[in-house]
């Protein structure tokens, strides 16, 4: 009985209470929060870019990817090679971003690497409840858009659209449910759903709607940037308009039209260079497009080596292509100008070699990181003397940096360090020469008794100096600089140098448009040696650039010659290990050694003088740190290096 009276007690004081304006309940409770109206009729609108829709993802701006790539069509002239091909992935403006899933609401975002969508370019969206337009309103990314007045606990379908411009934008009154589209535009759509009452806020990424054909003339391959105005024209080219579902995205194909490009059509892939352009037009159809003709004449482009200026295609010439385009995917339709090689053929080996020796541009970035020399010249740069299997001058190759400098040549993978087999037909072979330099070239690394002249090559002090003039012979197929100091060696070839007048290179009797391997020398002292590769390269001798003159030079505190064999050798890597050197099996590297050599004339019983000529040997070394006869023998000398083409 009390029970029931407490009890009612109790309901008395709650009905009271409930009597007390709500106010004053909550000011009277610490732990109570006040309880907000969240609910808004604003849906807040951003762009957070643009995916490519390929399966292989975007490619960096700049850089020529080799995904999903035809293997490359080489057209070949007397001066410069163009290499054809096509892929999936064009050279894009990027960012890292993750698109924010808002409850469903970004247009089926995906995390990663987007396409920039540049600053103040115009779009629409359009807000449908069902499949009635409720509201529309023209935008520009880089700035958050609104739209108001929706129905805050509705939830709607939201549309964009747009041209990717800065000057064109979609109406914002469509007459039905599909939108008529311009022809020859980037068409970029996006779709999905919003309910402002949990996320009142989307994420756009657009999805390319047409087909995006680009077309690119590149001269990274040829070392340099485009200058003057070439004639450049794409013609064949068979493009439709149409027209868009918005609701559905669907593509409808409408009227077709041929454009003609022109060198004006053509724009910067990176801003801050001039040797990779490209040229874009968009098709609603997915009709084959099988007679692309790129034509294109007096290309001139000036070396970065110098700024050599060289005009390569004075006649014009035609490169075709065909391509079926698919809606929401890019082509990429790849010119790349590479310098075209000289060609020898010896005994039924056909071997294609660069115009001039390798040098390290530096960290340039995008495959521009090596070249070849602008001119073929007997040269001391620094950055052209590499250690063996090393992929920085003037430094012994480590696990970092350890690789071959000629396949990362721009496009990748078109040059490659030449194989000993290569050198056959340009090494004298008489009493098997080639095998007994590997033998000796090897042996003979060694430190004299005083420390200081350093590596003694035996192939060249024992075969290859005047005590040796009996056996010394010349190279096959080769000649000596005519005049004296003798500063080359020359080989013939079948391919190459202009049948008559000029080509880029000048005429047939050029330095580059012969195989002539200058006698730039080698770094082999010891001491010298130790104090670049094992340190921090020629840096560590006091050489503030890479592609400083090394004749003169000496190291630092020890008052040593760096190239004191400048003028008077060449020395070429091969890209082969594995030389079996007094029973080391592995332990070996080949290379090539050229000089001018000299030896005996018979008249009657008496020997005389004869002329000079150019000899040349294979020669096997020791790798760097092997210790042979309590010597360390540094055979990772400093060497030039002259590229073959792998194609």
């Amino acid at each position: 009985m009390k029970f029931l009276q407490k009890k009612g007690a109790h309901w008395v004081v709650a009905m009271a209470m409930l009597a007390i304006p709500a106010t004053l309940i909550t000011s009277c409770s610490k732990d109570s929060k006040e309880i907000i109206d969240t609910k808004s009729n604003k849906l807040t609108i951003a762009v957070g870019g643009i995916k490519t829709n390929n399966e292989e993802g975007v490619k960096r701006m700049g850089v020529s990817s080799s995904t999903k790539t035809t293997q490359p069509k080489i057209y070949s002239f007397s001066d410069v090679d163009m290499a054809v091909s096509m892929d999936n992935t064009v050279p894009v403006s990027t960012s890292n971003t993750n698109a924010a899933r808002l409850n469903g609401t970004a247009a089926d975002a995906a995390p990663g690497v987007t396409e920039n969508m540049e600053q103040d370019t115009k779009y629409v969206v359009y807000i449908y409840s069902g499949s009635t337009l409720v509201a529309s309103k023209e935008l520009q990314s880089g700035t958050a858009g609104t739209i108001e007045g929706l129905d805050p606990a509705a939830s709607y379908t939201w549309v964009a659209l747009s041209y990717n411009s800065k000057d064109d934008a979609p109406s914002l009154t469509p007459a039905s449910g599909a939108i008529a589209l311009p022809q020859n535009k980037d068409i970029l759509y996006a779709s999905g759903t919003v309910n402002l009452a949990t996320s009142p806020s989307i994420n756009i990424l657009f999805n390319h709607a047409f087909s995006r054909i680009g077309i690119e003339l590149n001269t990274i391959g040829v070392f340099g940037n485009m200058t003057g105005t070439p004639t450049l024209s794409v013609s064949g080219l068979n493009l439709a308009t149409g027209s868009i579902n918005l609701l559905t995205g669907e593509v409808t194909a409408g009227a077709t039209f041929t454009p003609t490009l022109s060198y004006a059509d053509f724009n910067n892939i990176d801003p801050l260079q001039n040797d990779a352009k490209i040229a874009y037009v968009y098709t609603a159809s997915t009709a084959a497009q099988s007679a692309i003709k790129v034509t294109l004449q007096d290309l001139t482009v000036n070396h970065v080596d110098g700024g050599v200026a060289r005009t390569y295609f004075a006649a014009a010439t035609d490169f075709n292509f065909s391509v079926t385009p698919e809606l929401g995917k890019s082509h990429h339709l790849l010119l790349n100008v590479i310098e075209s090689p000289l060609v020898t053929n010896y005994g039924g080996r056909q071997v294609k070699w660069g115009r001039s020796n390798l040098y390290y541009r530096g960290n340039s970035g995008n495959g521009r990181n090596y070249a070849f020399y602008a001119n073929n010249t007997l040269t001391s740069k620094a950055n052209g003397y590499f250690g063996f299997g090393a992929l920085i001058p003037g430094k012994f190759a480590t696990t970092s940096t350890q690789g071959d400098p000629c396949a990362l040549v721009y496009p990748a993978g078109m040059w490659k360090q030449p194989a000993k087999a290569d050198f056959e037909g340009l090494v004298r072979d008489d009493i098997k020469f080639n095998d007994l330099t590997g033998a000796l070239g090897g042996l003979g690394q060694v430190v004299d008794a005083t420390g200081v002249t350093g590596i003694l090559n035996i192939l060249t002090n024992l075969l290859g100096n005047a005590t040796s003039m009996l056996i010394n012979t010349k190279a096959p197929n080769s000649s000596l600089d005519p005049n004296s100091p003798y500063t080359y060696g020359q080989y013939t070839i079948t391919s190459g140098a202009p049948a008559s007048g000029d080509n880029a290179f000048g005429n047939a009797a050029s330095a580059s448009n012969n195989l002539r391997f200058y006698y730039n020398g080698q770094i082999s002292n010891v001491n010298v040696l130790q104090a670049i590769g094992e340190g921090d390269g020629l840096l560590n001798v006091g050489l503030n650039d890479i592609s400083a003159d090394l004749v003169g030079v000496q190291v630092v505190n020890l008052g040593l010659p760096i190239l004191d064999t400048y003028g008077k050798a060449t020395a070429l890597w091969t890209n082969e290990q594995g030389t079996n050197i007094l029973g080391l099996a592995g332990a070996g590297t080949w290379g090539y050694y050229g000089n001018a050599g000299r030896g005996f004339e018979w008249t009657g019983l008496l020997p005389s003088l004869g002329a000079r000529f150019h000899m040349a040997n294979n020669t096997g070394e020791l790798l760097n740190g092997v210790s042979v006869l309590g010597a360390d023998l540094l055979s990772t000398t400093f060497k030039n290096v002259r590229c073959v083409r792998t194609n």
